[in-house]
């Protein structure tokens, strides 16, 4: 079987090695699996859109693959430099390199005439035949057009490619207009300049600290309806915000902080698709950032309030850099008794801003003829939704300037996700309805890496999607019956029992709740295929039976077994068991470097709120449920092995009598 992948950034390269190894996992012929990247070198993103001081939101724990691991001497947060160096090692450790094909740009994607899956196949050529890929190669001379017939097409192209434009009427009126994309130093800003930033998402965030940090005259942050700020390490509570003492080892990354046992592994069914989890959660983490900063939106977050009915957990993306904040919230912080007496007892140690300040605003409507940016009306405060308790009339909203003429727009406003290269009758995203992979009416084409976690990252869920779409494919195109190949080792015993083993230690497949919900009439799964990271990973390892039971995991350790209850859904707890399984390099991972930082508590008050209650709470309404709901059905067991014995018996008389 022939696949083609078609971008070089961390889903592309990950599916990409799923298909050239899987003949090391399942009894099939290797595939033949070509990669195009149309840039000069792999890494997509973060190599194409990066700039200075630009750091990763999500740690080195949670984003590296689950069986190749950033270097133990790294950082928690490494630089997209440092990360696309780990992307190039992965590809020569499991020598990959030679089906990637740079400065490759795939134009058109066609359904060909015939297939070329193996004449053995049992499904018939995918969905729809093969495919036709063609592809335009640059070279130092020009370039050349080819095309290459396969039986199946990975689009792993990613969600930031095209920039998104906002109509701003009088925008053109603005000497300078950058999108975030396009943003590499701070010398781009200027010197003596009033920059907008249009956006509070992380890259907007980022920006709004690039240009407050640059030689600038001010720096004003545009949103539409608030932000959330979750930063990727929540600060250490200190009395009075007392600076932590020199060399103090910063908290643990938020990503590694969920305990899995009960939020989704043995959560029961009933209880992790109701609305309970979400509303426990969404009550803890805002009561939480309360009572360490006095703010619920995020941790010392005194501006960019969002409306009651907008702010929940279970539908917005947090913002998880949060480098801007000490200069958006100064001169904001509530001076109220109540405030006052809450830091005497806990608060954040408060960073400094160094004599600059952000302001922030509202969405601009229009630009006039002179020049000046007009802004929208702000949120009426019967609408808005904050630390109301702490809220003084100098936290209100401000006002919008009376004249600001921006020098440099940047417009931090995301990316349009968009197929040109697909031929008309192909599948489209919003069809992909197999865990927003791929349409069950044609498997073999898939899309990976094009959800987006709430908390959490895409190369992760990247690599599960690629696990079950090329599952998939293989028991489509090949036939493939879900059993390991003959063992080299007979030590390891037959294929037919270590697929009995499997079955034994992973837990039976359910439907979970994994996208984020709308609210207030915005859906951000549709309109951003936003997920939850957790229920979304485990997910995918039920469907491909590769979520291991607690026996399962108890016979391996108790280390192990602290990292897969206490840890988040690190992807290498799916590689213990399943169709994927690497025992040895999973085990190893999970008892060392997934240890050490699950171990890290965090200090009491987070090692509390973002884990140890979670897990007590849940984990009795769900152990009271799969209780109940084990005595309920005891009369049904009992009447069917009643069933079962008459049938045995009436069987036994039948035999009988025919001896006779």
């Amino acid at each position: 079987m022939k696949v083609a992948v078609v971008g070089g950034g961390p889903g592309g390269l990950v599916t990409l090695k799923f298909l050239a190894t899987a003949h090391h996992f399942f009894d099939i012929p290797p595939l033949e699996v070509r990669l195009y990247e149309a840039e000069d070198e792999i890494g997509g993103t973060f190599v194409a859109r990066v700039y200075e001081d630009a750091e990763m939101v999500s740690s080195k724990y949670l984003t590296a693959f689950s069986d190749f691991r950033l270097p133990a001497s790294a950082p928690d947060f490494v630089t997209p430099a440092a990360y696309v160096q780990y992307l190039r090692d992965y590809l020569s450790h499991f020598q990959l390199w030679p089906h990637v094909r740079c400065r490759a740009r795939v134009t058109r994607i066609t359904r060909s005439r015939r297939s070329h899956h193996h004449p053995d196949a049992g499904g018939g050529g995918g969905g729809g035949g093969g495919h036709t890929v063609e592809i335009f190669t640059s070279t130092e001379t020009g370039g050349a057009t080819e095309t290459w017939d396969c039986d199946a097409v990975a689009i792993c192209t990613g969600m930031h490619v095209l920039p998104r434009i906002p109509a701003l009427p009088g925008l053109e009126r603005v000497k300078t207009v950058l999108h975030s994309s396009e943003v590499k130093t701070r010398a781009q800003l200027g010197e003596g300049t009033h920059v907008v930033v249009l956006g509070a998402g992380e890259t907007g965030m980022d920006m709004a600290h690039l240009a407050v940090t640059a030689p600038t005259a001010s720096v004003t942050l545009c949103h539409r309806g608030g932000f959330f700020c979750a930063p990727k390490i929540i600060p250490v509570p200190t009395p009075r915000g007392r600076p932590l003492p020199a060399g103090a080892r910063p908290n643990k990354p938020v990503d590694t902080s969920v305990a899995s046992l009960f939020d989704t592994a043995y959560a029961h069914p009933r209880l992790q698709r109701s609305s309970l989890l979400w509303a426990a959660y969404d009550f803890w983490v805002r009561k939480a950032h309360w009572c360490i900063s006095g703010t619920e939106e995020g941790p010392d977050q005194w501006v960019g309030q969002m409306s009651k009915e907008r702010k929940h957990l279970d539908s917005l993306f947090m913002v998880k850099s949060d480098r801007a904040l000490p200069y958006l919230s100064a001169n904001h912080r509530s001076t109220s008794l109540l405030n006052r007496l809450r830091m005497r007892i806990l608060n954040v140690p408060l960073r400094p801003h160094p004599g600059r300040t952000i302001s922030v605003q509202s969405w601009p409507s229009h630009i006039d003829s002179s020049g000046n940016m007009h802004f929208q009306s702000p949120p009426s405060s019967s609408s808005s939704s904050s630390s109301t308790p702490l809220l003084s009339a100098s936290q209100a909203p401000p006002p919008p300037p009376p004249s600001l003429i921006p020098d440099v727009v940047i417009l931090a406003t995301g990316y349009i996700t968009s197929f040109p290269i697909l031929d008309h009758g192909y599948p489209s995203l919003s069809s992909a309805s197999v865990r927003g992979i791929y349409d069950p009416s044609c498997p073999s084409v898939g899309f990976i890496g094009f959800v987006r976690p709430s908390i959490g990252a895409i190369p992760p869920l990247a690599e599960l999607q690629a696990q079950l779409w090329v599952l998939r494919l293989l028991q489509h195109q090949e036939g493939l019956v879900l059993q390991p190949p003959p063992s080299p080792s007979p030590s390891r015993g037959s294929s037919q029992s270590a697929a009995k083993k499997d079955d034994d230690d992973a837990v039976q497949g359910y439907e979970m709740d994994w996208r984020l919900h709308p609210r207030a009439g915005y859906d951000v799964w549709v309109e951003k295929r936003g997920v939850d990271h957790e229920s979304y990973a485990y997910q995918l390892a039920l469907d491909m039976g590769a979520a291991p039971t607690w026996r399962a995991v108890a016979r391996r350790g108790w280390r192990c077994a602290y990292t897969w209850a206490m840890g988040s859904n690190f992807n290498t707890k799916f590689r213990l068991v399943g169709p994927w399984r690497d025992e040895a390099v999973a085990e190893d991972i999970m008892k060392g470097e997934l240890y050490e930082v699950v171990r890290r508590s965090g200090g009491l008050v987070y090692f509390l709120t973002y884990t140890l209650i979670p897990l007590i709470v849940f984990g009795t309404i769900s152990l009271s449920l799969h209780a109940a709901y084990g005595i309920a059905a005891l009369p049904g067991k009992a009447a069917a092995g009643v069933r079962r014995a008459s049938g045995c018996a009436n069987g036994k008389t039948e035999v009988a009598k025919t001896l006779e």
